[in-house]
């Protein structure tokens, strides 16, 4: 935004513009349920005076919560960030305002007006059945939140403001000449008014996201549209009425809010009798947005005080516990956690592994006879958004990162309600981004050690998109400062590998090199397997335990446990008639995942579907070849059991085609191809030629798991920590 000028309508832009493309047809509606971890369990339209006025109602137990009208600008969709925790615990509605969302888009001036939205805003509470609620107003919906507050007490128990304002007087005012700036340059650059606007009310560092979300939001509305719904917010003084509420008021503000001025909200809790007043030191003007877990706690600790326990354990009463946090994308991490848990109770007996993940690590961790925590089926599924954001054997893994705020939000606020009521000694998180970016956002809610384990470093961009380049360094950033500022939110973390297997790169520009700063801030355990490959090292035992013969060649081909990998298998089943023909006694395993369905492969003889296959790197280091995607995991296995293999990294997928293909090339063991470049005919002549040429692999160590399980006990037990 402007330097001189933030507030200036009619200044250009100085940073990277974040907008979204052209808009839709007027008539183009969003996808119905606007949140990706939440669909409403009831939704619907009010009808007033001709015009349909949307509502969605997430949740089915606990208090009303209920979200006042946002300016036309925004839809419901701006609150994914906490609505999905918050129908965990209260029944909250959210309704689109009329001009924009799923709510009709009159064309009548004489459509909108404050009355008209404060009336839909109360049809709507009519028709969810909503007798008495919480109001939760961000902005502009301040003003019908605190008239429904005034003139119908009895619906409204609590009022929580964030960022809002009694009044808009503009008549007669020195903003008219304003006024007519941003009127002529909606209609003139509506693209540049809605990065100037948005531009406002993103002022905190790092946040490109909240930023290019609500640009998405606009979408839902165009220039005449919105030049009318300005009407319903210009030249409304709720002060009057503001002086006649009497729940219980919380308001919060950001002392760096651009959009409204501190100023301004600090009078609504000067008239409002008895309201609190909260700063956000440095916040902007969309806390739920870009601080959520700040948000929801001041929220629920205000409707919700924290009840006294029902009993309270003596410290030296309480065994020693842990809390793994595994990343469920794939199975790699889980399985390689598992064995670190099992390391960590060969030294300490007595400790107690409570789980926290989701399918299919979930269902992995089940059949191994590990505790899942109850909580966990609040948890939204990392694997499936990752799956939603994959093309033909495509996926471009920033944005699929990036993208999964959402899901981070309400992964972490289920978090730190498990850690808040129960006692752990110690919290593990393998690439647990969710927990280790909301610990470095609110280093207050740390409450026992924490130890951070990921095998891969840096985001890095997959093509010469300045956008991508730039999103990705402010990504890494963002880590590399909060690392900086708080350096004992992790008070270990783990690289499951060592430092050669980091990749010689920047950041970014003017950010540091990737290995030099590992070094700095990581201890390595070596790469960790899930077994030891002298285990596995009697082929015949393999087979026989497993139904393979000696006599038959077999290839394995699996593609890691989400759906991402059909076209891989598609293209390897039409490989195989070419392979058969060159080598009768082969036979073919296609392991589909638990999340795949297995219908649709031709069927052959020599060629087996399986849905699942428990322990694959059993199936795999008895293999004479596998045909696997370019996961670290599943290729690693393979180098450890010294089995032939190629992999085939995803497109855009930064780990598999930078991290881990620099991993493999350490180990001499980078088998990699492109999908796209080999037809099923090619295929097979590489996979028979791989097949029959002598591996000439790296050792792979195999005390990964107990140096990385020394290490966390060392925090637990030796180290001083003190909460902070």
């Amino acid at each position: 935004m402007n330097a001189t000028d933030p507030t200036d309508p009619t200044a250009p832009l100085d940073r990277l513009s974040m907008w979204a493309g052209p808009l839709p047809p007027t008539d183009t509606l969003p996808d119905p349920y606007p949140y990706e971890t939440a669909t409403p369990d009831t939704q619907g339209w009010t009808t007033r005076g001709g015009v349909r006025t949307w509502y969605g109602v997430y949740g089915t137990q606990g208090p009303w919560l209920v979200i006042a009208p946002l300016n036309q600008i925004g839809h419901a969709s701006a609150h994914k960030a906490i609505v999905p925790y918050l129908s965990c615990h209260y029944r909250v509605l959210v309704t689109d305002p009329r001009g924009n969302g799923r709510s009709d888009r009159p064309e009548s001036p004489d459509d909108y007006s404050f009355d008209h939205l404060y009336e839909d805003f109360v049809a709507v509470l009519d028709a969810a059945g909503v007798d008495r609620a919480a109001v939760f107003a961000i902005s502009a919906s301040t003003l019908p939140a605190i008239r429904l507050a005034a003139e119908r007490p009895e619906r409204v128990s609590h009022l929580v403001v964030v960022g809002g304002f009694a009044e808009s007087m503009v008549t007669g005012t020195p903003n008219g000449p304003r006024i007519a700036k941003i009127n002529e340059r909606i209609e003139s650059d509506w693209p540049g008014y809605v990065d100037w606007f948005w531009g406002l009310l993103c002022t905190e560092p790092h946040s490109t996201k909240p930023f290019e979300d609500g640009v998405t939001y606009s979408n839902g509305t165009n220039p005449h549209i919105h030049r009318l719904t300005r009407a319903c917010w210009f030249d409304v003084d709720m002060r009057p009425q503001a002086r006649q509420v009497r729940c219980p008021t919380l308001v919060i503000h950001g002392d760096a809010d651009e959009r409204v001025p501190i100023e301004r909200g600090r009078v609504v809790a000067e008239l409002i009798p008895g309201a609190r007043f909260s700063t956000i030191v440095g916040g902007g003007h969309l806390t739920q947005s870009r601080d959520p877990v700040a948000f929801c706690r001041m929220l629920r600790d205000f409707i919700d005080p924290p009840r006294a326990r029902p009993a309270w354990t003596r410290g030296m009463a309480r065994k020693p516990r842990a809390l793994f946090v595994s990343s469920p994308i794939g199975l790699g991490h889980v399985q390689r956690d598992l064995a670190i848990a099992r390391a960590m109770r060969a030294v300490r007996p007595d400790l107690e592994v409570d789980w926290f993940t989701v399918d299919p690590a979930a269902a992995y961790l089940a059949r191994e006879g590990e505790r899942l925590h109850p909580i966990t089926r609040r948890l939204a599924n990392e694997s499936r958004h990752f799956e939603r954001a994959a093309g033909e054997h495509d996926l471009q893994a920033f944005f699929a990162l990036r993208t999964m705020d959402e899901i981070m939000s309400r992964n972490f606020l289920t978090f730190a309600d498990l850690v808040r009521s129960e006692h752990y000694d110690i919290v593990i998180g393998d690439e647990a981004w969710d927990v280790d970016y909301h610990y470095h956002e609110n280093p207050e809610l740390k409450r026992q050690p924490f130890v951070f384990l990921t095998d891969f470093v840096g985001c890095l961009p997959m093509s010469e998109d300045p956008r991508e380049q730039y999103l990705c360094t402010d990504r890494n950033a963002d880590d590399i400062e909060h690392v900086a500022r708080y350096p004992w939110v992790r008070d270990r973390a783990i690289f499951v590998g060592n430092p050669e297997d980091l990749p010689d790169l920047l950041f970014g520009p003017g950010l540091p090199n990737i290995r030099d700063w590992t070094r700095r801030n990581f201890a390595f355990s070596g790469y960790t397997l899930p077994f030891d490959p002298a285990s596995l090292s009697d082929v015949e035992a393999l087979r026989a335990r497993h139904g393979y013969r000696m006599d038959e060649k077999l290839v394995v081909a699996a593609v890691g446990g989400t759906a991402v990998g059909r076209p891989l298998l598609n293209k390897i089943a039409a490989s195989f008639a070419f392979m058969k023909r060159e080598e009768p006694s082969l036979r073919m395993i296609l392991v589909a995942g638990p999340r795949l369905a297995t219908d649709g492969f031709p069927e052959q003889p020599g060629l087996e579907v399986r849905p699942y296959v428990h322990n694959l790197f059993e199936h795999l280091a008895c293999s004479d070849l596998a045909l696997v995607q370019g996961g670290l995991s599943t290729t690693m296995e393979l180098v450890a059991t010294r089995r032939p293999f190629l992999s085939f990294p995803l497109e855009r997928h930064f780990e598999q085609c930078i991290h881990v293909r620099n991993r493999l090339h350490n180990y001499c063991a980078d088998c990699s191809v492109r999908l796209r470049e080999v037809s099923p005919s090619e295929l097979a002549d590489r996979a028979l030629a791989t097949m029959a040429a002598p591996v000439a692999y790296r050792a792979v160590e195999t005390d990964g798991a107990a140096r990385a399980a020394a290490r966390i006990l060392e925090v637990m037990e030796n180290r001083a920590w003190a909460s902070a």
